[in-house]
């Protein structure tokens, strides 16, 4: 399924591929060519045919929902020309305290080397999330967590107190850092085992979205070796950020998430810069979440520098009712980031549209992890 939609269409691509990157399409262009690499890959990757491709050149945004191989898996392409440089938009998306805000988010932290309480000091479980804890079992619980987990809160929580919640958020807190704290050292092997029904193991679930995603192992290798080895494997260069976020979606339960993210320029590619980013936990909905997003360098008319913006998003979700995409996997592939007029410069990069004239700077509020 393609979707083309022109400037005044972009609502769509924001709530479905492109609104965690904070970008929008610039004014109109005229007839180019995109570079030969990312052409073939359209097409042999995406399936876009000439005419769709030549399309992204006049302005058009192209988002696909792509096949997959498993049917609790989304994958969704989208594309759109960003008239900045890509110095200019890679800068600021390494500003992790300002580019990652999104106004469905209404906490979040990064944590520090070495992670500490203080860097999840906001992270609370909701009050109905505090009754499905209570009540978790293994192979029968409404919050994804381990058993081990399960048993624990039900040994460490006094349930019969004023407000549980209260010994539950510090728990939670204290988890957080030492999951982190374990990953960092041990990579994949201290990623969770989601034991609410079943046993899915969250690294089998991420190998297996990386594994429908050939175009990492064929162009960006460096990549595949790093998310596959780490924390042995290293990207030169690289800017990277583990944080946790509260993402409040309209019509669905708050998701408690914890994300590593990468941003660097690959040696085998040096027109590209590239963000990746790995879910280890989620607390609703998703076993594995793995989004990448290529900034190529495009020349515009007159020889001026911009950028085509390229994101790929693969989800595999939990058991979910039947209804397909349209349904509840829908609604959470629009949330993973913000609901807002998307905007042509990622978050906090100090531009924002006023109206349809010129960009304009804004100023920065002091990064809190509060959205």
């Amino acid at each position: 399924m393609v979707q083309v939609r022109s400037r005044d269409g972009m609502r769509l691509l924001g709530y479905v591929a492109l609104a965690g990157c904070g970008a929008t399409v610039g004014v109109a262009l005229h007839a180019q060519q995109p570079p030969a690499r990312l052409a073939t890959f359209l097409q042999q990757h995406i399936g876009l045919d000439s005419a769709r491709i030549a399309s992204i050149e006049r302005g058009d945004v192209i988002v696909k929902v792509l096949d997959t191989q498993n049917k609790r898996d989304v994958a969704v392409f989208g594309i759109i020309t960003v008239d900045v440089p890509r110095t200019f938009y890679v800068t600021r998306l390494q500003d992790f305290p300002n580019s990652l805000r999104a106004r469905t988010r209404p906490h979040f932290g990064i944590f520090s080397t070495p992670a500490s309480l203080a860097d999840d000091a906001d992270a609370t479980v909701p009050a109905h999330d505090v009754d499905y804890v209570r009540k978790c079992k293994p192979g029968d619980c409404r919050i994804k967590l381990p058993a081990a987990d399960m048993q624990r809160l039900q040994s460490e929580i006094d349930w019969s107190a004023a407000d549980p919640g209260t010994q539950l958020n510090a728990y939670v807190r204290r988890r957080l850092v030492e999951y982190v704290t374990d990953y960092r050292k041990r990579g994949d092997s201290a990623l969770v085992v989601y034991d609410d029904v079943g046993g899915v193991h969250a690294s089998d679930a991420f190998a297996a979205l990386l594994a429908q995603s050939p175009y990492v192992y064929q162009d960006f290798p460096s990549l595949r070796q790093y998310l596959a080895g780490y924390p042995h494997a290293e990207l030169d260069g690289a800017h990277e950020a583990l944080f946790w976020a509260d993402d409040s979606p309209s019509g669905l339960q708050p998701i408690l998430s914890v994300t590593h993210q990468v941003v660097f320029a690959p040696s085998e590619l040096p027109d590209v810069t590239v963000m990746a980013s790995k879910q280890i936990y989620a607390n609703h909905y998703f076993e594995a979440v793995f989004d990448l997003t290529g900034i190529v360098d495009r020349t515009r008319e007159g020889g001026k520098p911009g950028i085509y913006l390229v994101v790929l998003r693969r989800f595999r979700f939990d058991d979910l009712p039947s209804g397909g995409i349209l349904n509840i996997r829908g609604k959470v592939v629009v949330h993973r980031h913000e609901r807002r007029r998307p905007r042509r410069y990622p978050a906090g990069s100090g531009v924002r549209v006023a109206g349809r004239g010129a960009p304009r700077p804004v100023r920065h509020r002091r990064a809190t992890g509060r959205a």
